[in-house]
């Protein structure tokens, strides 16, 4: 097969595989008859929705997932944060539920509140902000949540919000996801960010949320602070044609490498205007690899560990082992004498493939 060929399988590997995660999307109906309308009061009046895994038990931990919207889902009518911009479709998808039953809030800011202080970064903390937390502290006490693995997300306002609360919770979250968003700059808060592992996406030619201003001023400043650089994946929509690292490349750092610190940048978004501001978390919430990735890092006493990253790299060392793309997911495959292939889970279980009903 010519590297032409091969570079355009690739291309629609990927681009059927975005596809096919965007078709699990919820419906409206489905999504404010399956979140609880919840409001919590302190320091400021705040509703939010609630997502309870489905067989919930308290016998057993669960992560949450915190999900920040943007400025033009402010208000009270705790609806628009849950049903627009599909914040909180990468959370509530069959398959991904199935994999990692988990619990999903979403806040929505009051009206001419923001996620931050004042629209400023002036060493204070938003009520909002703090409300946020407040109300993760009820949720421990009602419910059984993994301490361990609290994430947080969001999109433009939202994302600049996840971003804030990484820098006043710097042990809590064990990653983050902000699109569309930028942050506070200052040396001492990028110590603080780098606490948090943290995959951030924005559009290219975003007009509303400068790329320069946000999302790439905080990544140069964060790989300063590292003394290493991100994991960075630019690319037009869906994946095609990157020009940075190869899709492949993306796969081991998520999969094998339990890289902690990720940007992904989308290039040649197609429309104009708004349209270009959307395109940075469209491209997060669906990427095929974001779920994995978050539920991936846990953060026990502060500091962040990679699940499964152990066992993936221990067994690429061994004779006749590689890391390969089959059915749709990144396995281990195993070769045996008679020209056999065995195919493992990346944490090391054997993979049997499970043919969907027609």
């Amino acid at each position: 097969m010519s590297v032409r060929n091969i570079l355009l399988k690739n291309s629609l590997i990927c681009f059927l595989t975005v596809g096919a995660v965007h078709a699990q999307n919820k419906t409206a109906t489905w999504l404010t008859t399956n979140f609880q309308a919840r409001s919590f009061a302190s320091p400021v009046t705040m509703v939010y929705r609630l997502y309870v895994p489905v067989g919930y038990t308290p016998t057993k931990k669960y992560p949450i997932v915190v999900a920040l919207h943007g400025i033009g889902e402010r208000g009270n009518n705790n609806v628009n944060q849950l049903t627009l911009e599909e914040l909180v479709q990468p959370w509530v998808r069959d398959s991904v539920q199935a994999k990692f039953p988990h619990f999903v809030m979403v806040p929505q800011c009051p009206a001419n509140l923001y996620w931050w202080p004042s629209n400023t970064w002036d060493g204070t903390r938003s009520t909002p902000n703090i409300g946020i937390v407040q109300i993760l502290d009820s949720l421990k006490k009602e419910f059984s949540l993994d301490t361990t693995r609290f994430y947080v997300t969001g999109l433009s306002m939202g994302g600049f919000g996840a971003i804030e609360l990484m820098k006043w919770n710097p042990t809590l979250f064990a990653a983050a996801v902000p699109a569309a968003g930028g942050g506070d700059t200052a040396a001492s808060t990028i110590a603080q960010f780098v606490r948090t592992p943290v995959w951030f996406f924005h559009s290219a030619n975003d007009p509303t949320v400068n790329v320069d201003r946000g999302s790439r001023m905080l990544v140069s400043k964060m790989e300063a602070r590292l003394g290493k650089p991100f994991v960075r994946f630019v690319s037009d929509t869906g994946m095609t044609n990157p020009i940075a690292i190869s899709v492949d490349s993306l796969r081991k750092a998520v999969y094998v490498d339990g890289a902690n610190f990720l940007y992904s940048e989308v290039r040649n978004a197609p429309g104009t205007g708004n349209a270009l501001h959307q395109a940075g978390w469209f491209a997060a919430w669906r990427h095929p690899m974001l779920t994995d990735w978050v539920f991936s890092k846990q953060k026990i006493g502060g500091v962040t560990v990679s699940l499964n990253r152990t066992t993936a790299t221990r067994a690429l060392a061994m004779p006749n082992v590689r890391l390969t793309f089959r059915y749709g997911v990144l396995l281990i495959e195993k070769s045996v004498p008679g020209n056999i292939s065995n195919f493992y889970t990346l944490d090391g279980k054997p993979y049997h493939r499970v043919t969907p009903r027609p």
